[in-house]
């Protein structure tokens, strides 16, 4: 092959909107990994077990928060812009749906966080940390990657990120200097999706020509029913990662917490690798099986061999050095827990398999009932086994039962996806 030839080639490659869409992304992905791998190991240090501990309860509450305030938007907003909505007067309609929406939902998740630091939790330093952080709720309410996915402009997801990100970390490396500095960490640390949020939604505005128009209840309650069933599911996947925290927030000590969090930053390092790919790749998923069920899933039966292999291989690794992963990220005072890791990457790996099962084959061949069903099971046993686990076992339990769940929904979604295949007989 000549040079020109190459050249050719390689420009027609760079040039396809999937592989700049998949090159943005990592750029962002690797951002958002290196970022932690340098902020986590320092915050762990400054706040200690015990006030990390505090910072990861608050943040876990707020962090379900933001599942309800982007409710299903995500996918199935995203869907609607990606099969057709880039008409004018259609996408302002949706844009302020989605937006008029997300403020009902902001208000209602305030008043939720409101009544947690007033009747649940017993740490007046935890409910101060929760309340801070309520600025976070505005960011996520305002920010537009549902509607630059459906462009699949992912650029755009990339910059407003990376830029809100890299001021909150400058601060926190400038400010935060003792363990007494936790509040000043969960302020600093909730600038960052205000500031992605407004930035994105104001390129949003300027980029697509957006502007307000007037919708009746009727047609945010339509987004609402659309994306509830996908809201529930991905509600269902917060739990799957999170309740574990949860429980432990208000079963064990602050210390534990902060450990367990820490400790858990490593598999989701891992699973920040995995998101590009199943971002891009959804869209094309959609287009794909709405063609030809048939063809569009062996397509995706080819991506998933690849990624289970490669995430396979990460995995593996750093099970096996575990203890010297925990220790360089953290501290010493860590590592007596790096045994978590096992369970916590092997969710990991059928987490992956259930996005193509579950996001990839399921949402993105409409059948969002399926795949809400096999959740509203899945969520359930969940609840039930990080309950019974984490009172008998700790730490450890939190971490063995999300990979007990995930493994239950993997043979609910196969289930799914088989009914769904032309009969060979």
């Amino acid at each position: 092959m000549s040079k020109s030839e190459l050249h050719t080639r390689l420009h027609d490659l760079i040039g396809r909107s999937a592989v700049k869409n998949g090159l943005w992304m990592y750029l962002l992905q690797f951002f958002n990994t290196a970022v932690p791998l340098i902020t986590v190991p320092y915050v762990t240090r400054v706040l200690g077990r015990d006030g990390y501990g505090v910072f990861s309860i608050a943040l876990n509450i707020i962090s379900y928060l933001q599942v309800v305030i982007e409710y299903g938007f995500g996918m199935s907003a995203t869907r609607k812009v990606a099969l057709g909505g880039k008409d004018k007067a259609q996408l302002n309609t949706l844009f302020s749906s989605v937006l008029l929406a997300r403020v009902g939902l902001t208000l209602m998740c305030v008043v939720l966080s409101l009544a947690y630091c007033i009747f649940v939790t017993d740490e007046i330093l935890v409910a101060i940390s929760i309340m801070i952080m309520m600025t976070c709720l505005v960011g996520f309410c305002v920010q537009q990657n549902w509607l630059f996915q459906g462009m699949q402009e992912m650029k755009f997801i990339s910059v407003v990120n990376i830029v809100g990100r890299t001021i909150s970390t400058l601060l926190i490396f400038i400010c935060v200097k003792h363990s007494s500095d936790i509040l000043l960490y969960c302020l600093l640390f909730s600038i960052s999706p205000l500031i992605s949020g407004f930035v994105g939604l104001a390129l949003a505005k300027r980029t697509y020509a957006l502007r307000l128009v007037w919708v009746g209840f009727d047609r945010i309650y339509c987004e609402l029913r659309d994306g509830f069933l996908v809201f529930t599911t991905q509600l269902s996947s917060k739990v799957f990662g999170s309740f574990g925290i949860t429980v432990m927030g208000l079963i064990c000590l602050p210390e534990d917490v902060g450990a367990f969090a820490a400790i858990q930053k490593i598999p989701n390092f891992a699973l920040m690798l995995w998101g590009p790919v199943s971002q891009v790749l959804y869209p094309i998923s959609c287009k794909r099986l709405k063609s030809s069920f048939s063809q569009g899933y062996s397509f995706l039966l080819r991506v998933r061999r690849y990624s289970l292999i490669a995430f396979g291989a990460i995995c593996l690794t750093l099970i096996v050095f575990s203890r010297q992963i925990v220790g360089l990220l953290f501290g010493p005072e860590y590592e007596v827990n790096a045994g978590w890791i096992a369970p916590m990457l092997g969710w990991l790996i059928v987490a992956i398999n259930d996005n193509f099962l579950g996001i990839q084959m399921l949402l993105g061949s409409g059948h969002d009932a399926e795949y809400s069903k096999c959740f509203q099971v899945s969520v359930i046993v969940t609840l039930v086994l990080n309950v019974i686990l984490v009172h008998q076992f700790g730490g450890s339990g939190a971490a063995w039962a999300p990979l007990l769940s995930e493994c239950i929904l993997c043979g609910m979604l196969s289930f799914e996806v088989s009914k769904l295949l032309p009969s060979r007989g």
